[in-house]
């Protein structure tokens, strides 16, 4: 008996070791799928047309890129698939759906660009100045002319501050001045 449950803590001890040293030699293996994953959502994430899409990205032991979520068209879903082919990547799992969010999406750019419009009225020193807002996808592009630097900040932080807004690209010039560097989009 006593000789049995010997070789029975052995073998579990064993075992252990083993399985230790089975992760061990796995760790490096997860820590390069999640740098591959990493770079795939900055591949992703940076591409102007596919930045306001959520795409889930995976990557499993054997190179398989998995991609879910949804793209506006089918160029985006491609465009997706060929960012997602980087070094580690044998084969890109294209799950993805395209959904133009169509209807919604009008309606609540249209409606952004409409609560935009109605701050900048409502504010009296904005009310006065030439500016055009555009909506698509969330991203709000401010054009026109300003009276002030002031102004010109003023009417981009009430755009970013505005429900439904993703980034304000800021195209305003302000009159008087030469040309001025557009202030840095927000997200």
């Amino acid at each position: 008996m006593k000789a049995m449950l010997g070789v029975g803590v052995m073998a579990g001890a064993l075992m252990l070791a083993l399985g230790g040293a089975a992760r061990a030699n796995d760790e490096p293996a997860g820590r390069e799928l999640m740098r591959t994953e990493k770079q795939i959502q900055a591949n992703l994430q940076t591409d102007r047309d596919l930045a306001n899409n959520r795409i889930d990205v995976r990557v499993s032991m054997d190179g398989v890129a998995t991609l879910k979520g949804t793209v506006d068209s089918e160029a985006e879903r491609n465009k997706a698939v060929q960012l997602a082919s980087v070094g580690g990547v044998r084969v890109v799992d294209d799950q993805i759906k395209v959904e133009s969010a169509g209807v919604t999406a009008a309606v609540t750019d249209s409606t952004v660009t409409a609560k935009i419009k109605a701050q900048l009225l409502a504010n009296t020193d904005l009310r006065k100045a030439d500016i055009s807002v555009t909506t698509n996808n969330g991203v709000v592009t401010l054009a026109g002319t300003v009276q002030s630097l002031e102004l010109r900040q003023m009417a981009v932080d009430l755009a970013r501050h505005t429900g439904g807004v993703v980034r304000v690209e800021d195209q305003m010039r302000v009159l008087g001045s030469t040309p001025s560097p557009p202030i840095a989009p927000s997200r």
